[in-house]
């Protein structure tokens, strides 16, 4: 049995909020149709059930907003595809600044975990819902750009990240040993009962709950598992 550690990219190895939200700003200055005056708390509410940068139209739109809670239930209209559109267009602009990634700090967990992702990137791959490109170059930005990642394009094509994870094997039975780390507790439920470890990483956007576990725990665990494929060596 083969180990691999999927780890979600944004609440887990990076706080991307602050990016996020400036990207969102900057797709609707200047627009009337947009507030102007989402406030950053308002802004990480909201993103707590977002999965598709679509969903932001939802929050900015004056006449087209909605709950948070009812965001999973709206089927996407020519509207907020055109947010989209206007969304990674504002992010392209942004990351034209090679020093762009620094609105994203690492957390702690990635720091620890780098050493182990450069010797060992074999074990390693992301699962997220931002988009591919600016992940690799969030990583070559701090020198780990390498590892598999599988984001937004890959969602849209087969349609979750469950999807995803069963497009790769990594459900097979026998084949694999899958740890999944992920922040929020809504993208770890479909997994539960599929892989042999799905863990709440405490540390990102979601609630902690009694089996959250922090940084160093995972850590632990990542590199007890890894002794244990390296035949006692990690």
């Amino acid at each position: 049995m083969e180990i691999k550690f999927v780890l979600d990219f944004d609440g887990v190895l990076f706080n991307s909020a602050f990016e996020a939200y400036s990207v969102a700003n900057a797709a609707v200055e200047g627009r009337s149709e947009f507030r102007q005056d989402v406030t950053y708390q308002e802004f990480i509410q909201f993103r707590s059930v977002v999965t598709d940068a679509w969903h932001y139209n939802r929050l900015y739109n004056i006449d087209h907003s909605i709950p948070a809670q009812l965001i999973r239930e709206l089927t996407p209209e020519e509207m907020d595809w055109d947010f989209t559109r206007r969304f990674f267009d504002a992010r392209k602009i942004i990351m034209q600044d090679p020093d762009w990634p620094k609105i994203m700090p690492p957390y702690d967990f990635f720091l620890l975990l780098k050493p182990i992702l450069l010797k060992h990137p074999e074990y390693f791959a992301v699962l997220s819902t931002r988009n591919v490109e600016s992940i690799h170059q969030t990583l070559a930005f701090h020198g780990a750009d390498v590892v598999p990642v599988f984001g937004q394009e890959d969602i849209r094509r087969l349609g979750s990240k469950l999807a995803i994870a069963k497009n790769q094997h990594w459900l097979d039975n026998g084949k694999w040993l899958i740890v999944y780390v992920d922040d929020m507790n809504s993208h770890l439920e479909p997994f539960e009962g599929k892989v042999h470890l799905p863990l709440h990483a405490g540390w990102g956007y979601d609630a902690e709950t009694p089996g959250s576990l922090s940084a160093n725990q995972i850590i632990t665990i990542i590199s007890s598992l890894l002794k244990i494929a390296q035949g006692g060596e990690a």
